[in-house]
Parts: C-alpha cells; structure tokens; sequence
C-alpha cells in the first residue's frame, strides 16, 4: 500500500509581495500598501495545495542549509508535509522571487533569480520512494532527474502528473511521453503548440503523450483532452485579489484528487474552486483553501 499520496521533487522558491495601488512611473517613488514573505514554486505550491486538500504530501527533491532553506522546511512542517526524503545539499537553494501587484490594473509582474542548483537530481530519490507514492508530481527544473522518475513511477502503474512553464532544456520533450496528466497555462500552452486557440492547443498538445491533457485560461476556465475526447470546464467567477499561484492550486488540487480517487469531473470541480479561492488572497500559499473551504464554495453554488 503506498504510505504517499503525492510525491514532489521540483521547484521551491521564496515569494516577496509588494502591493501597490498602481504601477509606477519611471524615475519615481511609490508607497506599497502591503509587503508579505511566503512560500512559493511550482512544486511548492501545489504540495501546499494538496495537503491542504488532504492528500499526504512528500517532498524528495534538495534543500540547501541557508535561511531560505529552513524558511520552508518550517513552513512545509507546519502543512504536514513529509520531509524525511528531503536532501540536504548546501549547493540548492530556493528561487527568489519578487512579486509586484498592481491593484489597480488586477496584474502581477514578477522578477525571479536563481542563486543555487535546483530541481531533481538522476540520483535521488531512491527508486523505493518513488514506488511508494500514489503520484508523482513533476516540472520542468531538473529535467534528467525527473525523466529518470517520470520513467520509474510509468513503469510501476503511477501517475505522472506534470506542470511545465519552460521547454528550452534539449533533453524536455523526452519527458513528454511518460506524462499522464499534463496541464499547461495557455500561455505556454500558445508557445508549445503554435495555436493561440485554447482547444487546439489542448489537441495538438495531447498527441505528445498518452493521458489526459488540460489547458488552463484563467477567468475563461480550461480545456481537457482525453481518450473520450476535447471539452470545456467553466471557470468560478470571483473578484480577483492576486492571481499569483491560482495555476498551481489548480495542479495540486487535481493531483490530490487523482490520488484519492476522485473522477475526472470531480477533480475539474475541485481544481477550479481551488483556483477561484486562491485568487481571492494575495500571495501563492498564504490564499491557498483547505478541503472544507473548497466543499463549502461548491456547495454554496449548487
């Protein structure tokens, strides 16, 4: 019986958010309304997402020993996520993003760098690991690493279920085929496939893999493809506070329903209120709902 639900081993980063009313003129000042320091990270959130969904969430990717690195090993202990799988390394650590929201405009601009190696290693985590999970969450930061555990998990019967911004790695479309779910914001969606269209991305992008492949459009909800064929999953109307991680609420809660059993249509259902609640609060992690709220949204909409 597999002791974890969803296995991560990608990204993590430090988010700063600076909220301002407007975007600045250049050559001025600007007093922020708000200043916040969370987690974030396509891997991060989503675990984050998924724990809070109630999915048993493990972390087997790197972290380093600098005050990033313990910022979010206290940060994930405190959602219940598994770190024993965790390696220490002094050369990773966390990207650092800041994240400025304009209010005003409802957009978000955010500057990243990467002070350290990041994202899976060929070596780690034992193949054991990998085989007692119920689902492997991977993105495109260590595509060798996660190719070898992409590879391991397909093998055994496990889901792999991907979220990938970037494809500019040589060896990126050898992952492609060993994907089950891929999900992909349109934007790079457009990039990937050479269609602004969201449906005919979602097409031509799931003859890339075997599985299910779905296209997320924001406010315009999302296209998925799969063996019984192309539809459109409406999107929750809200008053949007920060978009900033709603896609990655929308990965985790949908790998955490995989995980657990849930249809397809369920895992849509979640996936999306998710999202919709997210985009209510500012930041990645802090706005991120707990099964509960996400009953309660549905049920409120019946």
């Amino acid at each position: 019986m597999s002791a974890i639900d969803f296995l991560g081993l990608g990204c993590l980063a430090i988010d700063e958010l600076l909220l301002c009313s407007h975007w600045p003129e250049p050559d001025t000042k600007t007093r922020l309304i708000e200043r916040q320091r969370q987690g974030g990270g396509l891997t991060g959130n989503a675990m984050v997402a998924a724990a809070r969904f109630g999915a048993k969430v493990a972390y087997a990717g790197s972290l380093g020993n600098d005050d990033d690195s313990h910022f979010l090993r206290q940060r994930f202990q405190s959602e219940g996520i598994d770190l024993s799988h965790c390696r220490l390394d002094e050369q990773f650590r966390p990207i650092r993003s800041t994240i400025v929201i304009d209010q005003s405009a409802k957009t978000r601009t955010i500057f990243f760098d990467l002070p350290g190696r990041l994202g899976a290693l060929e070596t780690w985590p034992d193949e054991e690991v990998i085989l007692s999970s119920k689902i492997l969450f991977v993105d495109h930061y260590g595509i060798e690493g996660m190719i070898r555990a992409a590879k391991i998990a397909r093998k055994a019967g496990i889901p792999v279920v991907a979220d990938f911004e970037r494809d500019e790695h040589p060896r990126f479309a050898e992952i492609l085929p060993w994907v089950d779910h891929l999900i992909l914001s349109r934007k790079f969606a457009t990039k990937r496939s050479g269609r602004d269209d969201p449906r005919e991305s979602v097409e031509i992008l799931s003859k890339e893999h075997a599985g299910t492949t779905i296209v997320t459009d924001g406010e315009n909800g999302c296209w998925v493809k799969n063996a019984e064929g192309t539809i459109h999953w409406p999107a929750f109307a809200v008053e949007v506070v920060d978009s900033t991680g709603c896609g990655d609420a929308f990965h985790g809660v949908y790998a955490a329903a995989l995980a657990l059993g849930h249809s397809l249509e369920e895992r849509l259902n979640y996936a999306s209120a998710a999202a919709a609640l997210k985009a209510r609060s500012m930041g990645a992690q802090n706005g991120l709902p707990n099964r509960d709220m996400i009953e309660a949204f549905l049920a409120a909409r019946k």
